[in-house]
């Protein structure tokens, strides 16, 4: 049977972007701009894009997989009208959106956590609401879709001085995702949507870049390399593994740098030169160049200084 072709063209390398991205020059137009947030294996970001042709619609997904899936439904539609990121929401509107240039958010079963200890992870904060207020045009509206009445009391909780008026109602299965349809096979009827329409702009800053460094060490020893995980403010950096070669003189170091929700993999190299050993991030790295990973290569310059004492 013959494989089907899949269109890469709508991911994204988000790294390479600007931030804030110029959304016209990506589409090469300035229809209308959407955003989904979690768009999960793609069934209602390929619907939609088929209902609005003249709209725009943005993505945002973290599991490989789903964005596999989804890009499998877009080489279907002909259209090319949507952009996928793999990406955390939050870093996305702090820093790939100007204000005002969206004109609709959805959010469809965002994940509840249900229990107190794991509440800490919802995503629909006062801060983040006022963060797509931001983000969002005059009269610009964010909609929410859940089965969990507990999560969405939360959310209600939340709006106040947000900038928002909102509008509550029970819905009927309307969207035909993974889980909409097992919620249905399993015999709910019932659903809950908000809508927060943006009756004032609530203005907040776009995130900007760190400088990232490179180091120079005159020795260092890989037998003796390792470091304490960071923690500071917000900002956390784990060590995971050192990778050594001995022939060709380099080591390559994988950590994990988190600036609050937002947690990025990276490979930083420590190679030996003419002029001594060089601390630099891994060449084709897909990162955004956060104060998460400038403390992580400063962590790992510190380790190798601290490899000859």
């Amino acid at each position: 049977m013959k494989a089907f072709y899949i269109s890469l063209k709508p991911f994204l390398n988000h790294s390479a972007l600007g931030r804030p991205t110029d959304w016209t020059a990506v589409f090469a137009n300035n229809n209308p701009l959407e955003v989904e947030i979690g768009f999960g294996n793609g069934e209602y970001l390929e619907r939609i894009s088929r209902e609005k042709p003249q709209v725009n619609f943005v993505g945002f997904e973290q599991y490989c997989e789903r964005i596999h899936r989804t890009l499998r439904k877009l080489s279907r539609t002909g259209f090319d009208n949507v952009r996928v990121l793999r990406l955390d929401a939050r870093a996305g509107f702090e820093r790939y959106f100007s204000p005002k240039t969206v004109t609709l958010v959805h959010c469809l079963y965002p994940p509840p956590w249900p229990k107190k200890s794991d509440a800490k992870h919802r995503l629909f904060t006062g801060d983040f609401l006022k963060l797509i207020n931001s983000r969002l045009t005059d009269g610009g509206v964010l909609k929410i879709v859940t089965d969990h009445h507990p999560y969405m009391d939360w959310i209600r909780e939340n709006i106040q001085d947000t900038g928002f008026s909102a509008e509550f109602k029970n819905i009927p299965a309307n969207y035909g995702t993974k889980f909409e349809k097992k919620w249905v096979e399993g015999g709910r009827s019932e659903f809950y949507e908000l809508l927060l329409t943006k009756h004032h702009h609530i203005p907040v800053g776009l995130k900007e870049d760190s400088t990232l460094q490179s180091y120079l060490l005159d020795h260092f020893n890989p037998d003796n390399f390792g470091f304490k995980d960071y923690s500071h403010e917000g900002v956390a950096v784990s060590f995971k593994e050192i990778l050594y070669d001995a022939k060709k003189k380099i080591a390559l170091v994988h950590v994990i740098a988190c600036d609050g929700p937002l947690a990025q993999n990276i490979r930083i190299v420590i190679a030996h030169s003419s002029k001594g050993w060089r601390v630099n991030l891994a060449e084709g790295a897909m990162l955004m160049p956060t104060m998460a990973v400038s403390q992580a290569l400063e962590c790992v310059y510190q380790a190798a200084k601290n490899s000859v004492v």
